[in-house]
């Protein structure tokens, strides 16, 4: 009972107050609460900044799927191993996972400034200089989807590595014995037992991209002129700064359903192909 009710306060009572100030107009300013309906729905379905943070957040949510597995499968097979220098590389190799958003966001936007270490180090090689990753909108998005894979790289990382140590040498010494190695040994015997990790990573990787808030306002603060504003970013803005609660809640709402569906379609897509070890 008390863990339902910390549940009920904590959990279940935000999302019900986001339900219900959808259907309002609301200025916390002059506590003005008027009830309108589905109006803000209805506005929201002609607003451009909405279609544009959602463009945005799909696009880093596609790129972080792709790259934080295939990365964190890769790595995962280069540290099976035994060894001790392995044991303390996979220690390191979790450590990004384990700092704040915000401090990975602030140390990525020291690194990508104009005159930080990654332009420096581009002039030394005479590669090329002058680089605003941050200032310009097609290396601005680049830059964040970079900072956002950087972390959970290191979590699906620990995830597969977890799986590969539960395969069981029975069936590492018939591969062998067959004469599979490689290449065939991953489809046939590593990538089935994966699954579960696979499914895992997936989801941990959707949540994570769908409220991407910390990283973003450290390394561009949504801009230039908006090209990296999350909706998290523009949910703020719309309830702090332009003081549109109601407005503000009912993309809350909308981004709390796409993410639940998206997170649901996910876990029966990829419950299917998971095997009873």
């Amino acid at each position: 009972m008390p863990g339902l009710i910390l549940f009920g306060i904590l959990i279940m009572l935000p999302i019900a107050l986001t339900l219900i100030y959808s259907f309002f107009k609301i200025s916390f300013l002059t506590n003005d609460f008027h009830f309108i309906g589905t109006k803000n729905f209805y506005k929201l379905l002609h607003k451009k900044d909405f279609y544009n943070s959602l463009q945005i957040v799909l696009l880093l949510t596609f790129i972080a799927v792709i790259a934080s597995n295939v990365i964190g499968i890769i790595f995962a097979k280069l540290l099976n191993h035994e060894n001790k220098i392995f044991i303390i590389l996979r220690v390191l190799i979790f450590t990004p996972f384990i700092l704040s958003p915000i401090v990975v966001g602030y140390t990525f936007s020291s690194i990508l400034t104009d005159n930080g270490i990654l332009n420096q180090f581009l002039n030394n090689l005479s590669i090329e200089h002058n680089i605003s990753w941050l200032g310009d909108p097609k290396y601005a998005l680049i830059s964040i989807s970079i900072a956002l894979c950087w972390q959970l790289i290191a979590f699906c990382t620990v995830i597969y590595l977890a799986c590969l140590k539960n395969i069981p040498t029975e069936l590492e010494d018939a591969v062998k014995i067959d004469g599979a190695s490689g290449l065939k040994k991953f489809i046939h015997l590593d990538w089935p037992f994966l699954a579960p990790a696979l499914t895992i990573n997936t989801v941990v990787i959707l949540i994570s991209s769908f409220k991407l808030y910390d990283r973003v306002l450290a390394l561009t603060g949504g801009g230039p002129g908006r090209s990296t504003e999350t909706i998290s970013m523009l949910i703020i803005r719309t309830a702090f700064n332009e003081n549109r609660v109601g407005f503000a809640s009912s993309m809350s709402l909308i981004l709390l359903i796409i993410s639940g569906v998206t997170t649901f379609a996910a876990l029966i897509y990829l419950g299917k192909r998971e095997i009873s070890i």
